[in-house]
Formats: structure tokens, C-alpha cells, sequence
């Protein structure tokens, strides 16, 4: 494993929150794998680059979103990286309304590229117990 990966996909991660942030959902296309698939709790799963910036634009539409990702452990083996972690988010409604925070457990699985880049292939959430 080395710190140039593991730069690299910090600076993956920072990408597509930087993007959140910004109401870019188009940006985050490039972050994705062709076969990008991801399986949130309780939601069908989201199954292509298309599907994923689709869904977001629908997200940042609706909220404004500060994104946060905390890695417990990341492991690359090659051109593939495994992430477990804790990602935040604080959705405030555009219209108004009470702004919520999500916490939930998150398994991130990254692709390297023929091209060298580190993208986002798969991953699977699952919200945290939330107090009563």
C-alpha cells in the first residue's frame, strides 16, 4: 500500500464532498467506475454513474449538504481499495424546515484506472442507531 494510493483516494473522497457542497452533481461522474453500484440502507440500489449523479441532483436540489467522511481502515491490494469509515451529513432543507444529520456506517470499495485514477466502484451504507 502505498502513501501516493492513499493520497490519492483521500483527494477522491474530498472530490466528490467538495462537489456535494458546491450543488455539482455532474462532477461527480468522473468519480465513478462505468459499473458504479451503490446499496443504501432501506433504497433500491443505485446502479451506474448516470443513476448516482441523477439521484444527487435530486438530493442537492432538495438540501444543502455538508458531507464528511471519517476512514476506521483502508486497505488497497492493487488496482482495488477497500474503505470502512463513518460518514456525516447535515442536510439543511432549501425550503425551509429543520436541518437534520444522518450519521451511518459506510464500506467504500475504490477501482484504479487504466488511466491512474482512483474512482468509486461500489459501496454500502447503513445508518447508525440514532437516539431516542
Amino acid at each position: 500500500m502505498s502513501s501516493a494510493d492513499l493520497r490519492a483516494i483521500a483527494a477522491l473522497r474530498a472530490a466528490w464532498t467538495d462537489a456535494v457542497a458546491a450543488r455539482n452533481p455532474d462532477a461527480l461522474e468522473d468519480l465513478l467506475t462505468d459499473d458504479y453500484e451503490v446499496w443504501a440502507q432501506g433504497a433500491p440500489p443505485i446502479i451506474g454513474p448516470a443513476a448516482a449523479t441523477a439521484a444527487m441532483r435530486g438530493a442537492v436540489e432538495r438540501f444543502d449538504i455538508v458531507q464528511s467522511f471519517e476512514p476506521l481502515e483502508t486497505v488497497v491490494a492493487g488496482d482495488w481499495a477497500f474503505e470502512r469509515g463513518i460518514e456525516r451529513m447535515i442536510l439543511t432543507p432549501r425550503d425551509g424546515g429543520e436541518k437534520r444529520t444522518l450519521e451511518q456506517r459506510t464500506f467504500l470499495i475504490e477501482r484504479k484506472g487504466a488511466d491512474g485514477k482512483w474512482r468509486f466502484a461500489r459501496g454500502m451504507t447503513n445508518q447508525t442507531a440514532q437516539p431516542l
